[in-house]
């Protein structure tokens, strides 16, 4: 078996269900999504909220972001919460979580970091969010019954990050910009 193909440890002592459940999800990279021109909008819209630091604008601008992946891939919406400062113990901070069993399924991401408390860079923030999301689609849109972190899911929430993920020099306007003579 090649390195990159092995199988972490505690694969081993996991029930055959969720066995099958973890090689089903190793096996998917990416989905079948396209992003409409609102996805793309909303996406910069969140990362034009988060650089002004209101939380009531984030907190916006995240739940309209994921209520339109999720209108783009038929499934019903989650409820979506951005905090503050992220938590922390003295080994991590945590980003963001997941809540599968709540009614509706409920995430958190966390927009600032523990320590010095500076707004999260907008890629990453984006893809704590999509990273998040990302559990969701396990259960809603995939059907997996359950969500590992997984190397399928770790590429499904890169192609997520690439397919909405313009980054500032990228977009129309930087296309438009005349070039500065040498």
């Amino acid at each position: 078996m090649a390195e990159e193909a092995k199988l972490p440890a505690f694969f081993y002592r996991m029930s055959p269900r969720a066995q099958q459940c973890y090689l089903k999800s190793d096996a998917i990279d990416r989905y079948n999504f396209v992003p409409s021109g609102a996805a793309l909008a909303r996406t910069q819209t969140l990362l034009q909220a988060l650089e002004s630091g209101s939380l009531t604008a984030i907190n916006r601008a995240a739940q309209h972001l994921v209520d339109e992946i999720c209108r783009l891939m038929r499934i019903t919406p989650l409820r979506v919460e951005i905090r503050g400062a992220r938590p922390r113990n003295s080994r991590s901070e945590l980003h963001g979580i997941f809540y599968p069993h709540e009614r509706p399924p409920r995430m958190v991401v966390w927009m600032l970091t523990a320590q010095r408390r500076d707004i999260v860079r907008p890629k990453t923030f984006l893809r704590t969010l999509l990273h998040e999301l990302g559990h969701y689609l396990d259960y809603a849109f995939l059907n997996l019954g359950d969500s590992f972190h997984t190397r399928g899911f770790f590429k499904r929430e890169s192609f997520l990050v690439r397919s909405l993920y313009v980054a500032p020099d990228e977009g129309p306007r930087a296309a438009a910009k005349p070039a500065r003579p040498s």
